[in-house]
């Protein structure tokens, strides 16, 4: 889409409120870019980057179009569940990957802004960083922290018919965005705490986060979470023998 045609669809947007949206979604989907902008956007600028209390080496997100399709393929099943095959056969080169949802009526109610501010504030109210834990659900916010995970791809779709075991409603609304590396690894906490981007190494420290620029074919990078939990526990200091490999087997099994 050209510099004009952005321009035309933002007006229409502007005009026609939650139609312009609408319309923007069912006609241009994964690939309109402002629809990438925000949803990369959200993710680092938004949360990743002012973490509390600040993380040392969280990645910055960039969009994946792979992953963008699976998160397409999953929200027009119009079905209130995760994908149980997401961690394993979603990607071709990533590999593992996580998968968060949003849902809600109506379509109104939905921006990839409020969406993801949703997802952040289960850790405010059940993640503790004292045992790396949740009281309650908080897997939205560990997937969303965790600070390996550098690629992201999302979908938003109006489930005219409602969405299985939530609603009804003809405006039914599902928001998916899938994730390489997956998080959410019980125990683990999303992100090692310290000074913003102490532990970037060789990547640059972009706007609070690490800039992490990864191409198919060149650099694959993190294989998958397990490589995570071992770089966390070594520099932890308690990667005893044995111990290490025994987690790296749990998690990738």
């Amino acid at each position: 889409m050209d510099s004009f045609g952005c321009l035309v669809l933002r007006i229409s947007v502007l005009l026609c409120g939650t139609c312009g949206v609408l319309a923007l979604i069912r006609n241009n989907g994964i690939t309109e870019p402002e629809f990438i902008r925000r949803c990369v956007q959200a993710h680092n600028n938004a949360h990743r980057s002012r973490v509390t209390p600040p993380a040392a080496s969280a990645r910055s997100m960039s969009w994946d179009n792979e992953l963008a399709k699976g998160a397409r393929d999953r929200a027009r099943h119009c079905r209130a569940s995760y994908n149980p095959t997401v961690a394993h056969f979603g990607h071709p080169l990533l590999g593992w990957m996580g998968e968060n949802i949003w849902l809600g009526v109506p379509f109104s109610a939905f921006s990839v802004e409020n969406a993801i501010q949703r997802w952040s504030k289960e850790g405010a109210y059940s993640f503790r960083k004292n045992n790396n834990n949740c009281s309650r659900l908080c897997g939205h916010y560990a997937q969303l922290m965790w600070s390996t995970s550098f690629k992201l791809g999302c979908a938003v779709n109006v489930c005219t018919k409602g969405i299985e075991n939530f609603s009804s409603h003809p405006e039914s609304t599902i928001f998916v965005c899938n994730y390489g590396d997956t998080g959410h690894v019980h125990g683990i906490t999303p992100y090692i705490a310290g000074v913003t981007c102490s532990g970037c190494g060789s990547e640059i420290c972009r706007d609070n986060v690490c800039r992490y620029d990864w191409f198919p074919g060149w650099d694959y990078g993190p294989a998958s979470s397990a490589h995570s939990i071992s770089y966390w526990l070594t520099n932890l200091g308690l990667c005893l023998p044995g111990v290490c490999w025994t987690l790296i087997y749990y998690a990738t099994h």
